[in-house]
């Protein structure tokens, strides 16, 4: 496994001095893996949180101004010992909370320290998060249930709590009455890699493991990848079940990837968790997806609940400056029972003369089928030199082409043009939409200006060239479209200017790229025709034949 380390011993000291060298106000606590905030204001509660390395940014990215007043943290899954906590609660010197996640290390180190900083006078009392609803509460066989990324949401109403001036007792109550409601359950994908180490288990190409431990600890069971909304509709039940969520109840919503989980795919699990909670009745104040507490590289995601009232909410909602908390609000744009609000904007007028029936929809049912069987051949091409998804656009344009014909006027070469320009670039994102589109529109001004339908294609790749900055040589599709212009403009066959395209797209093989993403590649696209030169072949290969 490649990792961005120096030394896989000192991980833990390095991570913890990048976070201190960004976070204002933070020090370490002399001789230990503990940063406090050195610029906290004395007379208060603070709160103190940690546990073991590799759940960034827990604990550590948490430190600051209405979060945690210090972050103890052990090595990479391994508990602080009991030294360290108490030097964390020695340097803030005021009453103290710590809150700890529910596992047995955790527990008897922070404990001890804890009982130790009384026995010095110091005011201290910790909570434990057991929020993982995956383990059975009354469970006497296992060390119970695990904490998971609830913890978050816990630290942030003590951290709240805390600066706003409440007494030890009262944030104490307020963070134990949060530990006691959240309630979080995940899923892995992949498992995770401790920095010099093996990954912890091992996963089939298509299994996952439901309701696991934030170390990799086994889960409920393995079963195979489904989509994703039948997995989160899962963890919700699972979720709302086991804390009694039901209709009328107030909730915030933490997605927490799990380390490698994309935030696209966490936007997704999100959108799911609030349509589900809403088709519940659940009213959702406040949501968030990103990585709050992570597993070193682990791809998962886990999803916690917390109920609220008004004086909970008002915690959640109070201002914190560290770095690991999101700086949104989470305020939802609308109910989460009713959909996205849109907005209209007009569209491309549409223009249906005559039947349509004639040569023209032909021609353009035969290109846009043609397109289509080749997309395979297209798309390994691509990947050869490129990112692998013009074959996938180009069908995507076609099929958008052929839905639009009966929207088309289909008795005028220009129009006809417009449409299917209007139709790529709605059904084609990325460069290849836009390249195309300009094609068509240029070739279809030439026509209408009155010009030769043989200088169509010249008009088509002058087009490119211009929105596209590439020239004859570049290895683009140029490299075919040129040439084939040039060989209609001259004998005013289609069929040879196809087998001009043909040559043209061979002799990118032995080009070196200038534009595009195979540009990146310099000579090592060598050997590969341009796939996007291949496509000009297929297209008026199907001209020719329509």
């Amino acid at each position: 496994m490649k990792k961005l380390i120096n030394d896989a011993g000192r991980v833990v000291q390095e991570a913890l001095t990048g976070v201190a060298r960004v976070t204002e106000g933070a020090a370490f606590v002399d001789g230990h893996h503990v940063l406090v905030r050195a610029d906290r204001e004395a007379g208060r509660v603070a709160v103190l949180s940690g546990g073991g390395s590799g759940h960034e940014p827990a604990f550590s990215g948490y430190l600051g101004p209405g979060h945690l007043d210090g972050a103890v943290c052990g090595e990479v899954f391994a508990s602080p010992g009991v030294d360290a906590v108490l030097a964390g609660i020695r340097a803030v010197d005021d009453p103290t909370l710590l809150v700890v996640m529910n596992y047995t290390g955790d527990r008897l180190n922070f404990g001890l320290a804890a009982q130790l900083a009384r026995a010095e006078g110091r005011e201290c009392t910790m909570v434990t998060v057991a929020d993982d609803v995956a383990l059975d509460a009354d469970d006497d066989v296992t060390a119970g249930r695990r904490g998971l990324a609830g913890t978050v949401l816990v630290t942030k109403v003590a951290g709240a709590a805390a600066a706003a001036g409440w007494s030890l007792e009262k944030v104490t109550d307020a963070a134990q009455r949060a530990a006691e409601a959240v309630g979080t359950m995940g899923l892995a994908l992949t498992p995770a890699t401790v920095p010099g180490g093996e990954a912890g288990f091992s996963l089939g190409e298509e299994e996952i493991e439901i309701g696991l431990g934030i170390h990799g600890e086994p889960g409920v069971r393995r079963e195979s990848l489904r989509p994703a909304d039948d997995l989160v509709d899962e963890l919700v039940e699972n979720v709302c079940a086991d804390r009694g969520i039901g209709e009328g109840d107030r909730v915030v919503v933490l997605v927490n990837g799990t380390g490698a989980t994309p935030p696209m795919e966490l936007s997704i699990v999100l959108r799911r968790v609030l349509e589900n909670l809403g088709e519940r009745g659940v009213r959702v104040e406040r949501g968030w997806s990103g990585t709050f507490l992570s597993s070193i590289d682990m791809a998962g995601v886990s999803v916690a609940l917390l109920p609220v009232d008004d004086e909970r909410l008002e915690l959640i909602d109070a201002p914190a400056r560290s770095a690991g908390w999101p700086s949104g609000s989470g305020r939802l744009s609308g109910p989460a029972s009713e959909p996205v609000p849109t907005v209209e904007v007009p569209e491309d007028e549409q223009v249906v003369s005559g039947d349509g029936s004639g040569r023209l929809r032909a021609t353009v049912e035969a290109v846009c089928r043609a397109v289509q069987e080749a997309e395979d051949h297209l798309t390994e091409l691509d990947t050869a030199t490129g990112d692998g998804d013009l074959g996938t656009s180009l069908t995507r344009g076609a099929s958008g082409v052929l839905e639009g014909l009966d929207t088309a006027d289909l008795d005028d070469p220009v129009a006809t043009l417009r449409s299917v320009a209007a139709s790529v670039r709605r059904a084609i994102g990325g460069t290849s939409g836009p390249l195309l589109a300009t094609a068509l529109l240029h070739a279809a001004e030439h026509l209408d200006a009155g010009g030769a339908p043989e200088e169509a294609l010249r008009a088509a790749a002058d087009g490119i060239a211009d929105l596209g900055g590439a020239r004859r040589g570049d290895r683009t599709l140029l490299d075919a479209l040129y040439p084939a212009a040039d060989e209609h403009a001259s004998s005013g066959s289609l069929s040879s200017a196809a087998s001009a395209a043909a040559e043209g797209a061979e002799a990118t093989a032995e080009m070196t790229p200038r534009r595009g993403r195979s540009s990146y590649l310099g000579e090592r696209a060598h050997g590969h025709r341009d796939a996007g030169a291949e496509a000009v072949v297929v297209v008026l290969r199907a001209l020719a034949e329509a």
